[in-house]
């Protein structure tokens, strides 16, 4: 084998081992492998972080919103989800928005409006009410004034939905017989107004689904939000006791609402 011969077969033997080494790193458990395409790390990563997501309970908060709508000025305390089921939690972040959009709305005389946070019955104002297994629900409460008017005046606004489906969940859906089920109910509120002085001479809805769409779950009851004077604050939140509903209420409701 003459000199030249030998040289080229030398060459030869160290690439093929060049080649060799450079796929056994490729391979290895080196940091470069780690963030390598194709790697089951980043997936592993990211599935257990959703499920870690997934698992968060719903929380309440507020929102404080302050801004411009044209010539009404508002400022808001906005009762808000986060974490739970995403679904559920946009559908009840977006109706309450749609709650304060109502009312940031210029009057068609163009006078100007501000919107503030709203107070009633002393202490009762916007919040988040209710986070359970069957139902989430919260309040917006609203003060606006109208330049120019003798005073202010409050606004409610309430929602109950469904906690797995994020769909409302209407008065009416309270009760085997809608009719019995909300004369049931405002047969209760005249007795709370009856038993309570603040409410002496007020007037009480009717049983008609409109005058009773502001309510709440709560433990001890069903909270309805009922018109009054505005001296007492234009609305005033009426519980009615549970039990005086047992006999209208749909199977398993209560459990439903409150658990």
């Amino acid at each position: 084998m003459n000199q030249a011969t030998g040289i080229r077969r030398l060459v030869s033997a160290a690439f093929v081992a060049s080649m060799i080494c450079a796929a056994t790193a490729c391979n290895s458990g080196g940091s470069g492998s780690s963030e390598g395409a194709g790697s089951p790390a980043p997936t592993t990563t990211t599935s257990s972080t959703s499920a870690t997501a997934a698992a968060e309970p719903f929380t309440g908060f507020i929102d404080s919103v302050d801004g411009t709508s044209g010539t009404v000025t508002y400022k808001a305390e906005l009762p808000q989800l986060k974490g739970g089921d995403a679904a559920v939690r946009d559908a009840f972040n977006a109706a309450m928005r749609a709650g304060l959009d109502e009312y940031l709305k210029p009057r068609e005389d163009n006078v100007p409006v501000t919107v503030a946070p709203g107070i009633v019955d002393k202490d009762d104002r916007s919040e988040v009410s209710h986070i359970g297994t069957g139902a989430v629900a919260g309040v917006l409460l609203l003060n606006i004034f109208v330049d120019h008017a003798a005073h202010p005046f409050n606004a409610v606004s309430t929602t109950v939905l469904d906690a797995h489906t994020g769909e409302p969940i209407p008065i009416t859906e309270l009760f085997t017989d809608q009719t019995s089920g909300l004369t049931a109910l405002v047969d209760g509120i005249k007795a709370e107004i009856a038993d309570d002085e603040k409410l002496a001479n007020q007037q009480a809805p009717e049983p008609v689904a409109d005058q009773l769409a502001n309510w709440l779950p709560d433990d001890d009851g069903l909270v309805v939000y009922i018109p009054v004077a505005h001296v007492l604050g234009d609305y005033y939140p009426v519980t009615v006791d549970w039990e005086k509903l047992t006999g209208v209420l749909a199977p398993g409701m209560r459990e439903r609402l409150t658990t």
